[in-house]
Parts: structure tokens; sequence; C-alpha cells
């Protein structure tokens, strides 16, 4: 039984990364706001890289988790989106593949650090810290879509709850959310200008 339950956390960020990159790619043409900015934004794909860490018993099979979760979303994305007959811009391709490459491990290792407690409150920060600081910074200064923000916002507040009860991280998690959310607003303006 252990074996099988290895070979599931190895194999499930590979078909979660796919089928969360083919299902951004397939809503982009039907949602709308605020909805939109789900398949629009870059928490929810870090929230795989998250899941697909937290899986793993071990901190290297978390952050390789994460890396795989990530690039299997930017697999499945231009895949699909291929596959629907729009154009695939390969410097777009690269751009998120180095969004992957360097979000996918840190919020699989995030994803680990939460499941485990240890460092107690620093995984559960961090992905706060991601959609709280999207909402300000991509969605309400840059973007100013309010409705999008206050999704985001709101997003971000669930999770700090939920995320903060297990192992009662709240303490520790709200003591590490000032440095994070400073780093995620400065990864968000980064990649405004890159992106913009």
């Amino acid at each position: 039984m252990p074996q099988r339950s290895a070979l599931v956390a190895g194999l499930a960020p590979l078909g979660i990364g796919l089928g969360v990159g083919s299902l951004t790619s397939l809503l982009q043409t039907s949602a709308d706001f605020p909805w939109l900015a789900l398949v629009n934004a870059v928490s929810p794909w870090l929230t795989t890289a998250f899941a697909a860490g937290a899986l793993q018993r071990r901190l290297s099979a978390a952050t390789w988790a994460g890396l795989a979760a990530t690039l299997m979303q930017v697999v499945g994305y231009y895949a699909t989106a291929e596959a629907r007959g729009f154009g695939v811009n390969l410097g777009w391709v690269a751009m998120w593949a180095v969004c992957a490459i360097v979000g996918g491990p840190l919020f699989g290792a995030a994803g680990h650090a939460w499941r485990r407690g240890r460092p107690s409150g620093l995984g559960a920060a961090a992905l706060v810290a991601a959609w709280a600081s999207e909402a300000v910074i991509a969605y309400q200064l840059r973007l100013g879509y309010t409705s999008s923000a206050v999704l985001f916002g709101v997003i971000a507040v669930v999770l700090a709850l939920a995320l903060g009860r297990h192992r009662a991280q709240y303490g520790r998690m709200a003591a590490w959310l000032v440095p994070l959310l400073l780093a995620g607003a400065a990864g968000h303006a980064v990649l405004g200008v890159v992106a913009g």
C-alpha cells in the first residue's frame, strides 16, 4: 500500500497540472468578471503547486511536485489553446515556463511546510500572501478591476482561516504575512512589468 500511495502522490502533480492548465484555457473564453480573474492570474496556478507539495512526504519531493504541477499547467494550457485553434506565442510560453520554474518549487515547498507545520505558519502565509498581493497589486492598482481584487481578497481571507487552523498555525502565519506580502507585491510588480 505505501508504494501505491507514493505512486499516486508522484503522479498527482502531473494530472492536476494538466487539468488546471487545460481548464484555464477553456474557461478564458467563457468566464466573466470577477470570475475571469481566476483563469487570468498567477495565484490559482501557485495554489496547484501548493496542493501538489502538500501531498508529498519529503521536502525534495514537494519542490519537484510543485515544479511538475506548474510546468504541466503551462503544457496543458498551451496544448488546449492550440487544439482550440488559438495561436501560441513561444515568447509567452517561455515567460510562463520561467514563472513555473521559479514559483512551482517555492510553492510546492510551501505546501509541504504547511502540511508538516514546520516552520509553523510559513507555508500558509506564502499562499495567503500570493492571493492578497495579487488582489492589491495586479487587480486593484495595476488594472483597476475592483471586483476581481475583492474576490482575490476574500479568497485570501478564506485561505488564512482554513490553512491556519491546521496544526494551529494562526499566530505564526500572521508573523510571516508582512514580509511575504511585501515579497508577493514585489513579485507581482515585476510580473506586471514583464507581462505588460
